[in-house]
């Protein structure tokens, strides 16, 4: 079996509150894009990845890694799998690739190992591997809640083009949540913003007026260089956002015409760039190969 698991960007974020174990309410809509990973999955003994970022490590620290064995655990299975993962969404992004590649293997491995499980049960599941994960179960555009765990699929059917930039470093997850002051004060702009969304007008004024990441203020000061790719793209016309705890901001541009134009024009500048589009997991663009 063969999947493609997509990098997300969130189209805005709230932080709500500090809970009482230590992780964050939050508030966001995550769109996924058609940035992706690739994953090739074939029975075997045992558990083993492969990676083509030598980076990366392949044992059970890996986060693919990781979901194979607890997946093997809870459904007593005897059987292994060999994972050959080809990274394309950097880490330290922001743009969830490691929760998109642990939730493509539970979605592969449910139908290798003939688990069977519903959807329901797999998002439960998932949501003891990480906080992204349940949501790239579902993947396209969802309003999620919770510590991230409570996904509401929202039904856009626009196709929206990005320009996504990433410079040179990465943002620590752990690092952007430590930073955070409270108290906040909510903005309060996730409902109007996905009534956009699902009223499929696409209006970049709307975007641009609500569009939010609470992260920035908290990231920003520390790395300047963020601020200036969101001020760049600003002026290149884009509704432009840092996606997730950073480092990726993204561009949102109105067609394919002005995508490729904002892209040759930062093609001066010494970053990470690509042009991506919606992204829909279940549809023709997710390549389900099963032998």
């Amino acid at each position: 079996m063969i999947i493609k698991a997509p990098a997300k960007i969130n189209l805005y974020l709230e932080i709500i509150n500090k809970r009482e174990d230590g992780y964050h309410n939050l508030e966001s809509i995550m769109h996924t894009v058609s940035l992706c990973d690739t994953l090739e999955f074939e029975l075997s003994d045992n558990i083993e990845l492969f990676c083509s970022d030598k980076d990366l490590p392949t044992d059970k620290t890996n986060l693919v890694y990781k979901t194979a064995a607890k997946l093997k655990e809870k459904y007593n299975i005897k059987k292994g799998i060999k994972i050959n993962l080809t990274k394309n969404i950097p880490m330290g992004a922001g743009l969830g690739g490691g929760s998109s590649d642990a939730a493509a293997t539970i979605t592969a491995l449910n139908k290798i190992w003939k688990i069977n499980a519903p959807k329901e049960e797999l998002e439960q599941f998932a949501a003891t591997i990480g906080a992204d994960v349940p949501f790239f179960l579902t993947g396209g555009t969802a309003k999620i809640s919770g510590i991230g765990n409570i996904v509401e699929k929202i039904h856009c059917t626009n196709k929206y083009f990005f320009i996504l930039v990433k410079p040179s470093f990465g943002v620590s997850t752990v690092y952007a949540y430590s930073k955070i002051k409270f108290p906040l004060t909510n903005q309060r702009k996730i409902n109007k913003i996905t009534q956009v969304l699902k009223n499929n007008a696409f209006s970049k004024e709307d975007f641009r007026n609500l569009v939010f990441n609470r992260f920035e203020e908290f990231v920003f000061d520390e790395y300047q260089e963020i601020s200036t790719i969101k001020n760049i793209l600003q002026n290149l016309g884009c509704v432009s956002l840092m996606s997730g705890s950073g480092a990726t901001v993204f561009g949102l541009v109105a067609n394919q015409e002005e995508l490729n134009s904002v892209f040759d024009k930062l093609q001066q500048y010494n970053w990470n760039i690509w042009a991506v589009s919606s992204f829909e997991v279940y549809n023709n663009s997710v390549h389900l190969e099963v032998q």
